[in-house]
């Protein structure tokens, strides 16, 4: 297998970098070939066919920087991984291309599917590039076969107090193969029997809880479901997973979260991950 050279700009000891950098470091396809505090000292060397950029926070970067980046890319991988503190930089701050950034929490599966389009020799999508062709780019026609079939043989449910976004969920995850029942939030009060629940075809292996709005509905709802679905990997489905966010689940127990706008590059990334740590083999 052919191996990419990267190049790391920022701090990747942070907390909030630490999984993608060992992701980087274990991946067959990729040769960590140098690493940078800043921009400037990237740009004394040769490209890379693949450059990260790690931030922290809005404005970690210049622009004067930012543009002498992209100048010396040009025609190259380039993706600023952003941490949860730049999640509205895309709204008040337009230093980077939309083309480039990335959060943190999806960056493992973009960077990955951009392993795929060097293999195949496709061109990197230039920093230009509008909302539309960026989306267009990013998400692939080709149906996981091998997921699909090990995901019929699995229960799962979908919850939500939205009767639309459960119906969407449930029809996109049986798209990816898994047959699954939509309901609406759980309420248990103290003389229910919160005995485990399954189906005709068995136990529920997924429940897919709906996050939002957080508050004590869905609070009570998502413990309700650990309840009667014991057995289930129970995935949290935000529009934002930030620190206000986590610091609220913590007591909850571990709880997967993936990020509902983008199902490819979140859900779909997700469980084709773990079906591979079940399995032992690479997705």
């Amino acid at each position: 297998m052919t191996e990419q050279s990267l190049i790391v700009i920022g701090n990747a000891h942070r907390r909030e970098f630490g999984p993608l950098a060992q992701w980087l470091i274990r991946h067959p396809s990729i040769r960590v070939i140098g690493e940078h505090a800043e921009i400037r000292s990237a740009v004394e060397h040769d490209p890379a066919d693949l450059t990260i950029v790690l931030q922290s926070w809005s404005d970690q970067y210049t622009q004067k920087d930012i543009n002498l980046l992209i100048g010396h890319t040009l025609f190259r991988r380039l993706f600023c991984c952003y941490g949860p503190w730049c999640e509205s930089d895309g709204r008040n701050r337009s230093l980077w291309p939309d083309a480039v950034r990335i959060p943190i929490r999806l960056s493992e599966s973009v960077i990955e599917h951009e392993l795929k389009a060097i293999r195949l020799g496709q061109d990197a999508i230039p920093p230009t590039a509008s909302g539309d062709e960026i989306f267009s780019h990013r998400i692939s026609p080709v149906r996981d076969v091998a997921l699909a079939e090990r995901l019929d043989r699995m229960n799962g449910a979908v919850v939500g107090a939205d009767r639309v976004f459960r119906r969407v969920l449930a029809q996109t995850l049986r798209s990816l193969g898994l047959r699954n029942a939509a309901v609406p939030l759980i309420r248990l009060n103290n003389r229910d029997d919160p005995r485990p629940q399954s189906t005709e075809r068995g136990p529920i292996h997924f429940v897919f809880h709906d996050l939002d709005p957080w508050g004590p509905d869905v609070q009570a709802s998502l413990a309700a479901s650990h309840h009667i679905f014991p057995d289930a990997v129970v995935v949290g489905v935000a529009t934002m997973h930030d620190g206000g966010l986590a610091t609220e689940l913590a007591d909850d127990g571990p709880l997967h979260i993936v990020p509902k706008l983008d199902p490819q590059h979140g859900l779909e990334w997700w469980l084709r991950n773990h079906i591979a740590s079940q399995t032992g083999s690479r997705p």
